[in-house]
């Protein structure tokens, strides 16, 4: 018999293994069906967010429907410090970190001129830095076992620039460039790491009400959690390093 090859191994590692997944969210509503969806799979998760009373409320109902204990912690992604020392205390929490979701974001609609200093710098420190400070945390722990999976929460409009939108359409094709860039250097070391791009979602992004577009062309927050987590399965030697979604009846 044949020595088992590299990508054999690590997928015979990455299979046995509990997959450990932490997810970085602004909105605490609109990590719910992400970490839902983690959990009826059999995942632990570790959950990240400025708003701690209602991130305290959303992880006890997840713990009470499913019987588990959730991790979370608030955390100021914005700041460096507190970047890193997230990822010390959910690697304390649970023993490792096999997967990082950056889902956190926030953006406005108004034309470049109406937002002010600090808005850009707010938007880019959470969409863009926040990202790469919290990779850069938890990569050395990935890099030594030889296996991990980043995944950054972008947006179509990376590839699908939007007037009036030009700071967060900045950040989001600084996050493609940046996963695929990242990806490029880690990935014969185990680490894979996909740029989810999707369109428009029924969520409370910008203000808005969940639950009130129409789903022809805005997407439900569940149907996109459900590709990410689809994403964890794959066989160890196969990667999505660019994933974009949108509702059928949308523009694009």
């Amino acid at each position: 018999m044949t020595s088992a090859t590299r990508q054999e191994q690590l997928a015979a590692i990455f299979k046995s293994a509990t997959v450990i997944p932490v997810l970085t969210i602004e909105r605490v509503e609109d990590a719910v069906p992400l970490a839902r969806a983690l959990v009826e799979r059999g995942y632990r998760v570790f959950l990240a967010s400025r708003n701690e009373s209602e991130l305290r409320q959303r992880a006890e109902t997840i713990e009470r429907d499913f019987n588990t204990s959730i991790g979370w912690s608030r955390a100021d992604l914005r700041n460096a410090v507190e970047c890193r020392a997230l990822v010390a205390t959910a690697e304390a929490f649970l023993g490792r970190i096999d997967v990082l979701i950056n889902n956190a974001g926030v953006g406005w609609y108004k034309p470049f001129m109406d937002w002010s200093d600090g808005e850009i710098l707010e938007l880019l420190a959470l969409n863009l830095a926040a990202p790469m400070l919290l990779a850069h945390a938890v990569l050395p722990g990935m890099l030594a076992r030889g296996r991990g999976y980043i995944v950054n929460v972008a947006s179509d409009l990376a590839r699908r620039p939007l007037a009036n939108m030009a700071p967060y359409v900045g950040s989001k094709f600084g996050l493609l460039g940046f996963g695929t860039s990242l990806h490029r250097e880690v990935r014969d070391r185990g680490v894979r790491l996909t740029t989810v791009m999707p369109g428009v979602i029924d969520s409370a992004f910008n203000g808005a009400l969940e639950g009130t577009k129409d789903p022809r062309w805005a997407l439900p927050p569940s149907a996109l959690a459900t590709r990410i987590v689809d994403l964890l399965a794959l066989p160890y030697n196969v990667v999505i390093d660019e994933l974009t979604i949108h509702p059928a009846g949308g523009d694009y």
